[in-house]
């Protein structure tokens, strides 16, 4: 039922809008909204398809249309559709033909219901149709999205793969090896097709489907090769290891889910059909917790509108109405943004205090005993479980997945992981310089603040233990002055001239570096869970990253202190090591910081040096002539053999090196990769840097041997 004659006034809004898209540069509006204005304003005929879509698309966007901003794209593309008329015209003529429609419906023998589609005759078989996997959309899995690349499932057409409900391995529907399950690809996906047994899960099943009680279809599979853009913001799965199974699905993913998430990408892509059934997880108002803070509620604000305006742009892309679902999402997006609208503006008051006086440096006591309680009821292994499994975080770790995830934006950052602690957890607030472990209260660190998991995440590294100036929670790029000549006095009379200090700066810039470390657990472990658990985890993570940066730390020691002895094979002797205090001293290095520091050969070396009378007495215990000496593998040696070359440092680590973490750790959870082996890989990622601040407070000793 085409339509020629419509009001003028339809005409004149499509060129009104028209011609205000123009004065923004076109910016407003989808290709299919321009179309529409053309044909307005050119007065052709509008489709059956076009009017529904019309009529769809104006009752969502009224209200964004504001008569007095003619520069916003909420008035414009309204304008563009035919305005206010255009509703009221599509209204009545959609209406007529939803009459007709109704009078000319004949039941159909094939019936789709999302992803699956239900065959009721075919050769006596109950037969099940739908898509495990869609090619080129793009899902969001909450820490990066991923797409499957077309050709990724070739290699795996042939292996023996099950069709099971709710991938229940004791629930199966069909299976290659046997017939009853085919697999095969098209442009727009991994497609199955399943015959249907006797058993009576099956009948009982097949009639759910029928019914659109379920309308969802997912797939297991494990990764052979995988791809990432520069940010590693989007992953590409370009082949299968092995396809596990597909499984029509009870329940739509969650955004944020792993091998679940797969069903949000189908119903996203299914969407194209007017009769997708309505699925039970976006479509109910999430509900906002009246404890959350203002990034808290602006950050669930932004999730709706986004939403909202992906719901719009589909629909307009596809050149479709919105299924019901998707109205019914839409309702529930508008309603929460106007919700939060009002709750953000009540709290911005309550926030803002509470920046002012951290910009003062002063943490309220109700602060810390927060932070304190949720760390106290933070779960790692639960975390892991939740989001392998492809749900929500909840409780603590969903109020730390969100800071984290502001602290990461406020410094320009991506958060890669599902799983995030803010520096703010880790940290507790102290004296203004209490840096670094070797001196003030230690308030810096959470060793002795902070219980369980996060305690563990927050080992401090060797260069911390030795003093070296440490940053927590830096906001941004950081700049230090450094001494490049140091500035010298000289004695005048009281009349005569005084002379140039000679004095020369330069500076130490502080740039962040991510640095990230993975390690492999079975799944049962996790599941497991429980305190001694977290924290077996959480150290081994802890160590991966503690390393990397404590070899970068010490390779700078390496490099660029200030005074550097290459012994040349000849062996260590106490002159040696005073040397080095009076190399120090002479730089304005404070002795009472100083302390020694040696790799495992240099190690060895002083711990026998001990039986040689000349430095009986300087080496004692873990002391060397009476300063602190700690042993670490980063400060590489020249020769890691037990007969090589020894390495050792002195100084004071506080004035000679910085430090910087920015922001605290997040954890991606990949449950995919392996799988065929029931492991899940965690890898966690932090981002720091470190640089020499004033080499002449470092000496460095290397190549020496052993005392004969």
């Amino acid at each position: 039922m085409p339509f020629s004659e419509y009001p003028e006034a339809m005409r004149n809004n499509a060129r009104r809008g028209q011609r205000l898209n123009k004065e923004v540069g076109g910016k407003c509006a989808t290709a299919v909204g321009k179309e529409t204005a053309r044909i307005l304003s050119a007065g052709e005929t509008l489709s059956d398809a076009r009017v529904k879509r019309m009529f769809s698309f104006l009752s969502r966007a009224e209200t964004y249309y504001n008569p007095d901003d003619t520069e916003a794209c909420g008035t414009i593309s309204y304008l563009l559709w035919g305005g206010k008329t255009a509703h009221n015209w599509s209204a009545e003529k959609v209406k007529q033909m939803e009459n007709d429609e109704r009078t000319q419906h004949d039941e159909a023998e094939k019936r789709t219901m999302g992803t699956i589609e239900v065959r009721e005759h075919e050769e006596d078989h109950m037969v099940l149709e739908g898509y495990a996997a869609v090619f080129n959309v793009e899902t969001d899995l909450g820490a990066f999205r991923e797409v499957i690349r077309p050709g990724a499932f070739d290699d795996v057409m042939d292996d023996d793969v099950r069709a099971l409900i709710n991938h229940d391995p004791n629930l199966i529907l069909g299976r290659t090896g046997n017939g009853t399950l085919e697999l095969s690809t098209d442009e727009r996906g991994l497609k199955y097709k399943v015959k249907l047994g006797d058993q009576q899960y099956a009948r009982d099943f097949y009639e759910s489907v029928k019914r659109g009680d379920i309308t969802q279809s997912s797939f297991a599979f494990t990764i052979e090769e995988q791809s990432f853009n520069d940010d590693r913001t989007l992953r590409s799965v370009d082949k299968v290891r092995q396809l596990l199974d597909v499984s029509p699905v009870t329940y739509p993913a969650y955004a944020a889910a792993t091998v679940q998430a797969r069903d949000q990408q189908l119903e996203t892509e299914d969407a194209t059909s007017d009769e997708v059934a309505d699925t039970n997880t976006d479509s109910q108002p999430q509900q906002t917790n009246n404890n959350m803070n203002l990034n808290e509620m602006k950050a669930t604000r932004a999730k709706h509108a986004d939403r909202y305006e992906e719901l719009v742009n589909v629909a307009e892309t596809e050149n479709r109405d919105w299924t019901n679902n998707e109205q019914e999402e839409a309702d529930i997006a508008k309603r929460e943004v106007e919700r939060l609208d009002g709750k953000i503006e009540r709290r911005q008051a309550h926030e803002d205090m509470i920046a002012r006086q951290a910009q003062m440096g002063g943490t309220s006591v109700s602060e810390v005993k927060e932070i304190n309680k949720i760390n106290r009821s933070f779960s790692l292994s639960r975390a892991v479980t939740a989001a392998s499994f492809g749900k929500a975080l909840e409780g603590a770790e969903a109020e730390w997945q969100q800071e984290a995830a502001k602290e990461y934006q406020m410094r320009g950052l991506q958060m890669s992981g599902q799983i995030g602690i803010p520096a703010s957890a880790m940290y507790r607030a102290g004296g203004a310089d209490d840096f670094q472990a070797g001196s003030g209260d230690g308030s810096g660190f959470v060793a002795t603040q902070v219980p369980g998991v996060i305690d563990a995440l927050r080992t401090p590294t060797m260069a911390e233990r030795v003093g070296v100036t440490t940053i927590n929670n830096a906001t941004g790029n950081l700049k230090f002055p450094r001494v490049s000549a140091k500035a010298a006095g000289t004695e005048e009379t009281e009349v005569s001239a005084d002379a140039a200090s000679g004095l020369e700066l330069d500076e130490v810039t502080l740039t962040p570096i991510r640095v990230a470390a993975n390690t492999k657990y079975s799944k049962q472990l996790i599941m497991q869970g429980g305190a001694q658990v977290d924290a077996m985890i959480s150290r081994e993570l802890a160590a991966g990253i503690n390393e990397t940066v404590d070899k970068a730390v010490f390779a700078k020691v390496a490099a660029s202190a200030g005074t550097i002895v290459d012994k040349g094979d000849a062996a260590l002797t106490a002159a040696d090591v005073f040397n080095m205090q009076k190399a120090v001293l002479e730089a304005g290095g404070d002795l009472s910081r100083c302390v020694y520091v040696a790799g495992p050969t240099g190690m060895l070396h002083l711990k026998s040096a001990t039986a040689v009378a000349s430095v009986r007495a300087m080496v004692e215990d873990n002391s060397i002539d009476g300063y602190p000496s700690f042993f670490t593998p980063q400060l590489v040696d020249a020769d890691a053999g037990g007969d090589g070359l020894g390495t050792l440092a002195f100084g004071d680590f506080q004035l000679g090196l910085v430090l910087a973490y920015f922001g605290g750790v997040d954890l991606l959870v990949d449950p995919f990769s392996n799988a065929g082996t029931a492991q899940i890989a965690l890898h966690i990622n932090r981002f720091y840097d470190c640089d020499v601040r004033q080499a002449s407070a470092i000496a460095y000793t290397k190549d020496f041997k052993a005392q004969a």
